[in-house]
């Protein structure tokens, strides 16, 4: 099973705030789900984030 982060734990992550890691998941830039009204991010989609916007390097 794939392993989902809490909001606070992409915010630690990214080093981001509560507010910015919210609106990325409400607008789709971060996908995510909702399970017992919490937001989880899957492994995944935080992967692809981060590969998606990274820039720079090798």
């Amino acid at each position: 099973m794939e392993r989902l982060y809490t909001i606070r734990e992409v915010m630690d992550i990214l080093q981001l705030s509560h507010t910015t890691v919210y609106a990325m998941c409400q607008n789709g830039q971060l996908p995510s789900c909702k399970i017992g009204g919490s937001i989880r991010i899957p492994q995944e989609s935080l992967r692809n984030f981060i590969l998606n916007n990274t820039t720079g390097g090798q």
